[in-house]
Order: C-alpha cells, then sequence, then structure tokens
C-alpha cells in the first residue's frame, strides 16, 4: 500500500518530527476487507476495518474515484462502515478518507460487465522468433470471444524471416478476436519501434491498462530469454550484425526482446524500471493504487531469484523457466480459455495454470521446466538466503559437490546462462554438511522456498527442478569466462541488479571460489 508523504512547515526536533509523522500515519483508516466483492450500482458493501470514522459524516467513501453520496453510508462505526455503489462506479480500488488520512483496499471492486483480465502480450518478434509470433498470435485468435477478457498485443515482425499475413515489418498493436490473423487492421500502428527500448514497453502497459481496464492484469514478455543479464557493453556496442544477434549459436549473451532493426534488448533492469515507471504513471493518473497481477516470461532462462527479485514491487506472480523453452513457448490456446470460462479466475490461479498447461502441451519430451512464484514471498527468501551466505563459510568442497549434483541451466552455446536449481543445490548442503548450523540455514532457505514457488512442473529427465534458479557458475575459470560476470558485482553501474546490490550471494560466490580446487 503505497502513501502519500506529508509535508511539514513547522520547525520541529527531528525526535518530535518523527513522532508527529508517526501518530498522523497511524491514525489513518485501514481497510481489512469488503462484502461483496462485485456488485452493480446500488449493491450494498460492508467495509471491515479500524480507524473508521464513527458517524457518517466523518467519512468519505469511493469506488475507484467515484464518491459514494453521504445519503447512501447507511452505517458507521470505528471498524465497519455499509455503503452503496455509486452510479458510475468503475471496476476499481475502494477508499475510506477520514480527516485522520485514507486508505484503499487491498483489491479491486468489480463492477459487473467491466473485463475481469486485461491479458497483454508484448510481443518482440523483430528476430528469428517472427515465425513462432504468428503462430502464437493465432492462438490467441482461436479463444472465444468473451467481454471479461481483453486480449492485447503489441506485435514487432522482422524483415527476412516470415513471409506470411503481409509480410509488415513495423510494430502494430492489436486488440484479438476470435478469428482474426496477424493482417487485419490494427488498433494502432506505431510504424518502426524499438522493441529494446523500455519506454516503449512502458508505453505497451500504459496504453493497454487506459484503454482496457479490468479488474486483473497480467502482462506477458514474449522473446527470446538470458536471465538476470545485464551485459556491460551493450551488444558489443552494438557492433554485433543483426543476423547473428538473433542466432542462438552465436553465443552472443541475451537478456530479454531482442530487436534485430534497431540492433537492441531489454535488459531486466529495464524491464523493471519501465514496469515501475507504467505503475507510477498510472497511479497518478487515476489517483490509485495501480499493480500488475501477473508478470510473465514466454521466453528462456527467466525463471531466477534474480528477476523475481527485480519484481518485488511491481507484480504478485511472476511465471518463468528455468530451462530453455521449445520453439511453440506458450500454449495461448490452453491458458486464455481458462479465463473466458472462469472470468473469476484469481491471479494466483492463472499463474498456476498456465504452469500446469504449459506442462501438459509438452508432455514426454524432455528438458521442460516451468513455475509460478508468489513475489510477495520473494523478501523472505533472500533473508533467508543471506542467513545462509553468513554460515555456510566451511565444508567448502561439499557445498562444491552439493552445486554439481543440482540441476543445471547452461546451455552448450553460451559461455554465460549458468543457472543453478537453488533449491536442489540447498537440499544437496542440507544433506552432504556436518555442521549443524549450514544445515539450519539450509534448511530455511529450503522452506522459504517451497514457499515462494505455488507451482512448478518439469519433465521426467529433469526430477530435481523445483521452480527457481540462481547464477551459479561452477568455479573461479568459468565465472571469469563468463562475458557478463562484472555485472554480477556491486561496483556494476551499468544496468545493477539489484539482487547483486541488496542481498550477499555474489560475495559468498567469491569465497567459495576461494575455497574450492579449481
Amino acid at each position: 500500500m503505497q502513501r502519500k508523504k506529508i509535508l511539514f512547515s513547522v520547525n520541529l526536533p527531528a525526535a518530535l518530527m518523527t513522532l508527529a509523522v508517526f501518530l498522523i500515519l497511524g491514525c489513518a483508516p485501514v481497510i481489512y476487507n469488503f462484502t461483496p466483492e462485485q456488485g452493480k450500482a446500488g449493491t450494498e458493501v460492508e467495509i471491515n476495518g479500524k480507524r473508521f470514522g464513527d458517524t457518517v459524516a466523518k467519512n468519505e467513501v469511493t469506488f475507484e474515484g467515484v464518491s459514494v453520496p453521504a445519503s447512501d453510508i447507511l452505517f458507521a462505526s470505528k471498524n465497519k462502515l455499509r455503503v452503496k455503489v455509486p452510479p458510475g462506479a468503475k471496476t476499481g480500488f475502494i477508499l475510506v478518507r477520514t480527516s485522520r488520512g485514507s486508505d484503499e483496499s487491498d483489491k479491486n471492486f468489480i463492477i459487473p460487465g467491466d473485463a475481469s483480465w486485461t491479458f497483454m502480450v508484448y510481443m518482440a518478434a523483430d528476430n528469428d522468433l517472427e515465425g513462432a509470433a504468428m503462430d502464437d498470435f493465432l492462438e490467441m485468435s482461436s479463444v472465444k470471444n468473451s467481454d471479461s477478457i481483453n486480449i492485447i498485443t503489441q506485435l514487432d515482425r522482422a524483415s527476412g524471416y516470415n513471409q506470411a499475413y503481409g509480410d509488415w515489418t513495423d510494430t502494430r498493436r492489436f486488440a484479438i478476436r476470435n478469428g482474426n490473423t496477424p493482417s487485419i487492421a490494427p488498433v494502432q500502428n506505431l510504424g518502426e519501434a524499438n522493441m529494446g527500448d523500455p519506454a516503449v514497453l512502458q508505453d505497451f502497459v500504459e496504453w493497454g491498462i487506459t484503454n482496457y481496464p479490468a479488474a486483473h492484469y497480467a502482462l506477458v514478455i514474449w522473446n527470446h530469454g538470458d536471465g538476470w543479464k545485464a551485459m556491460k557493453q551493450r551488444l558489443d556496442s552494438l557492433s554485433i550484425t543483426a543476423k547473428s544477434v538473433a542466432n542462438p549459436d552465436c553465443g552472443v549473451a541475451r537478456a530479454i526482446a531482442i530487436d534485430v532493426d534497431a540492433n537492441d534488448r531489454l535488459y531486466m533492469k529495464e524491464v523493471q524500471t519501465a514496469l515501475l515507471g507504467a505503475k507510477q504513471r498510472l497511479s497518478e493518473r487515476f489517483n490509485t493504487q495501480v499493480k500488475l497481477d501477473l508478470v510473465g516470461f514466454d521466453a528462456c532462462l527467466m525463471g531466477m531469484i534474480e528477476n523475481a527479485y527485480a519484481l518485488r514491487d511491481i507484480t504478485n506472480y511472476m511465471v518463468g523457466s528455468e530451462e530453455v523453452e521449445p520453439w511453440d513457448g506458450w500454449p495461448y490456446d490452453l491458458i486464455l480459455p481458462r479465463l473466458v470460462q472462469d472470468p473469476s479466475t484469481t491471479p494466483r490461479k492463472l499463474a498456476e495454470y498456465i504452469v500446469d498447461d504449459y506442462a501438459a502441451s509438452y508432455a514426454g519430451q524432455g528438458g521442460i521446466t516451468q513455475a509460478a512464484v508468489d513475489i510477495s514471498k520473494v523478501t523472505d527468501l533472500t533473508t533467508k538466503l543471506n542467513l545462509f551466505t553468513a554460515a555456510a563459510n566451511a565444508e567448502w568442497n561439499l557445498m562444491a559437490d552439493a552445486r554439481d549434483n543440482a540441476q543445471q541451466f547452461h546451455p552448450s552455446w553460451s559461455n554465460s546462462c549458468w543457472g543453478t536449481d537453488l533449491c536442489g543445490f540447498i537440499k544437496n548442503v542440507k544433506n552432504n554438511v556436518a555442521s549443524q548450523s549450514i544445515k539450519d540455514a539450509a534448511e530455511a532457505v529450503h522452506q522459504a522456498v517451497q514457499n515462494f514457488v505455488i507451482n512448478s512442473k518439469c519433465s521426467g529427465n529433469m526430477p530435481d527442478v523445483h521452480g527457481t534458479a540462481i547464477y551459479f557458475p561452477p568455479d573461479q575459470a568459468a565465472y571469469n569466462n563468463d562475458p557478463d560476470h562484472t555485472a554480477y558485482q556491486d561496483a556494476n553501474t551499468f544496468m545493477p541488479v539489484d539482487f547483486v546490490k541488496y542481498n550477499n550471494w555474489d560475495n559468498w560466490l567469491q569465497n567459495f571460489y576461494a575455497n574450492i580446487p579449481q
């Protein structure tokens, strides 16, 4: 819950200033919940919480900025309000304001007739995945039309990979309906946009939420992926040719959303900045809190704790694969019908469905992973991991064995992309070492990972995969040979990685390498 800053013009000693802020914020109302969770204008809604005004006149109530007339505040006490949904209300947050401050509900009140979900797909297909983008567009358009779900996409195509559907090569926005193809007239034609520019991603999110309001919002970033990467030299100063950037055998480490025409890509720090910027601008525009319910990566190698930590102030759930994804990526023709069939699907349930449907679509194939994580649990996980790094300062050879026997995610064509399944490593540490303090710290991380990962699926040839990877090259030589290793250091100022900046894993890695045989 974000709160506006309170500015004082009086000159008070620091201690009194702190006390004054505490007293004012401490007296503001707090909303716990409300019932029912949806209804048309005139529906009576009971709001439960604390520090409400004890008379009708002491409370102001709004539904997504639309005020409830005083005559429609039917009951008021310090812990409960009963009000009628005002005419003209839209799906959104309930706000209660008193003379001591205000509070918004943690979730939307839904007005029937408004969409339940807006599902946004940022399709960066100006690269060798253009053909896959055409396939996925058709999967989305195979879904039955429903007023309960908006399916919108921003699609950028390439030259020279796929000539279907008019072979256009600019960037277009679509509101996809049943039976559409990529050759239909778009909602907007942006010309040639650089999908590797964070401002373009931010603009798409703001446009989608502004023009297609809903109770819930999902954003999928669609393209190649490379985990947390933030290369110090952007595409080697952009000297690599467009064709080689898109070639998965060229040995170039990737982040996400490669745009061949622009010789650019999105680094995870840019994704984070773009989505935080969109959240702030939308919140200011609508004078209410706006937050993505789910962020998914239909891309390779994005299921990492580093990425989840970057999204900690942006979304409630993240979906991503620890391993490389197959050409077909996510099965949108399985995922999206679930929202049509049940518009009340919760964000958590949608995240779980994506994992289940992805695994089902590749049944019998090897090398398949997908997982959904609860972003609200990532801070606890990193806290437990920091305690582990403080305790794990002995029995280094056994910890090296634990790492080597955990599932690795390291494509043969890359000198980087050193992902290791975090839970697999931690379980091996717990089973290998003799130190009780290290065992206890490892068990705490193990429990935190289990709370963090809400659904994880993997193929039979990868049984020890548990939903989130962490950067973990096997030795100092592999670390040094990773062209991006300097980005995984506290001193890095180019696209800095928040997980590295605010946690201790990167420092522990150096202790680990200094104490194992090379």
